[in-house]
């Protein structure tokens, strides 16, 4: 069973009450699978800032994969061979 890491920065990490965990994944897990399992872990805040209303992951949330960002369909990435993700919010401010 493939090992992700997950990161989390600002506030999904204080939503997560860590900023880093790690995931055992079955062979071709996608990412929006995974979040569903992060997010039935944490209180809705963490929920609500990865996904919106109509349940897909926010085009406002970065997904950095192996240090490189994703790109496309966020509900359809394939974790296949990813060793870290990285989710970061917004930050808001000026």
């Amino acid at each position: 069973m493939p090992q992700v890491t997950f990161s989390y920065t600002g506030q999904l990490a204080n939503a997560a009450g860590t900023p880093e965990e790690t995931l055992d994944l079955a062979e071709g897990a996608l990412l929006r699978a995974a979040l569903d399992d992060l997010a039935s872990r944490y209180d809705g805040r963490w929920r609500e800032m990865i996904f919106d209303d109509g349940g897909n992951v926010r085009s406002t949330v970065l997904i950095v994969l192996d240090g490189e960002q994703a790109t496309g369909d966020k509900n359809a990435i394939s974790l296949d061979g990813v060793r870290t993700v990285m989710l970061m919010t917004p930050i808001a401010g000026g």
